[in-house]
C-alpha cells in the first residue's frame, strides 16, 4: 500500500475537478497515478502476495480492463477516416522544408512539429495573416478542430487566385501551397 500514497494527489485532483473528462479513466488525466500503481503491482508480485495466482486469470483481467477502457468507436470511425488520405498527406509533408513556417490542420501538425512556427487552421483566422507562412497544407475532409467544412474549401479557392502562393501539390483533397520567394 505504501506506493499508492503517491497517487493520492492525482486522485484527489481528479475527484475535485469540474471538468468531466478528468473524472474518468478513459482520458489522460489519470496517467500521473500509473507509476505508483505499477510500483504497487511490482512490490506485490515480488512479495508473492497477489490476487491471481495463475497466468490465465491475470491475462483475463488484463483483457477485461483493456476492453472496458478502449474506445472502440474511434478504431472503427475516427481513425479509419484518415487511412484513405494517408499517402497523399505523407507526400505533401515530404515537400515541406524543415525551416519553413506552416499553416495546417490539427491532424497534420504533429508530423511537422520540428518547425519554428506552426499555426492550426481555424475558421476565425484572418486570411490577411497568411503572409506569415511559407507553407499552407490543408485537408478538405478533415479541416481541423476549430474549423468547419467550408473553411478549407474557401481557403483553397482563395489561394489558387493568390499571387503570393504557388500551388505545389494536390492529392486526395490534400493541398499544399508554397509562398513565392
Amino acid at each position: 500500500m505504501k506506493p499508492l500514497v503517491g497517487a493520492i494527489p492525482c486522485l484527489a485532483l481528479n475527484i475535485l475537478a469540474d471538468y468531466q473528462p478528468q473524472k474518468d479513466l478513459v482520458h489522460q488525466y489519470s496517467i500521473p497515478a500509473m507509476p505508483f500503481l505499477l510500483l504497487a503491482v511490482i512490490s506485490t508480485l515480488a512479495a508473492g502476495r497477489r490476487w491471481l495466482q495463475n497466468r490465465r486469470g491475470i491475462i483475463l483481467w488484463s483483457l477485461v480492463a483493456f476492453l472496458s477502457l478502449a474506445k472502440f468507436t474511434h478504431f472503427g470511425g475516427k481513425y479509419l477516416v484518415s487511412i484513405n488520405i494517408y499517402q497523399a498527406t505523407q507526400e505533401a509533408i515530404t515537400q515541406v522544408q524543415t525551416q519553413g513556417s506552416v499553416y495546417t490542420t490539427s491532424q497534420i501538425a504533429p508530423h511537422l512539429s520540428h518547425r519554428k512556427l506552426i499555426t492550426l487552421t481555424s475558421a476565425d483566422f484572418l486570411t490577411a495573416n497568411l503572409d506569415a507562412f511559407d507553407y499552407i497544407l490543408l485537408n478538405i475532409h478533415q479541416p481541423g478542430l476549430r474549423s468547419n467544412q467550408e473553411f478549407p474549401v474557401n481557403l483553397v479557392n482563395q489561394l489558387k487566385n493568390n499571387q503570393k502562393f504557388n500551388f505545389k501539390y494536390q492529392g486526395d483533397d490534400v493541398y499544399l501551397f508554397v509562398k513565392v520567394p
